[in-house]
């Protein structure tokens, strides 16, 4: 028989020590659970912050897909469209039939003029979106909704 068990191969208490009828009651002390001050006002301020920086997030974002897009039209689509035979073609086919003269080539340059100030109008206002959603999550951060005395303290510490 080993050291631990009875004969019948159960485990064998009575070597165990501190068994028996010394058993020491816990006792449970009551605890005053105090409620931590909750700051109504912060929690709504807060919720408020996260609903606008969500929205500025969304708004850079839907922006990025659209400022991308029309930089990737102005890249690619309007020079294809514009030098494509069909479009040409359909050109010629104005002019003979209403006996008008257009100046496509004309209008071909002021395209080419003017996509290069689309592309960086597009970048400009992705940039802006990009410092709006980055000074929404800075306001949520510093527990502040007055955009105008955020930007005043962001430019004191300039």
């Amino acid at each position: 028989m080993s050291n631990g068990l009875t004969d019948d191969g159960g485990i064998n208490f009575t070597r165990k020590r501190n068994f028996g009828d010394k058993k020491e009651e816990l006792k449970v002390e009551e605890l005053k659970v105090d409620e931590p001050n909750i700051d109504e006002e912060y929690l709504a301020r807060q919720a408020r912050l996260e609903a606008k920086h969500k929205t500025a997030k969304k708004v850079n974002y839907s922006g990025f897909a659209v400022n991308g897009a029309s930089i990737g039209v102005m890249l690619f689509g309007v020079h294809n469209v514009l030098l494509d035979p069909n479009t040409i073609e359909t050109v010629n086919l104005i002019e003979t039939t209403f006996g008008i003269e257009i100046e496509y080539e004309k209008f071909i340059e002021l395209v080419e003029l003017w996509k290069a100030q689309i592309i960086s109008l597009c970048g400009s206002i992705q940039l802006f979106l990009g410092f709006y959603q980055q000074t929404r999550r800075k306001m949520k951060e510093m527990d502040t909704e007055d955009l105008w005395g955020f930007m005043n303290d962001e430019i004191g510490k300039l």
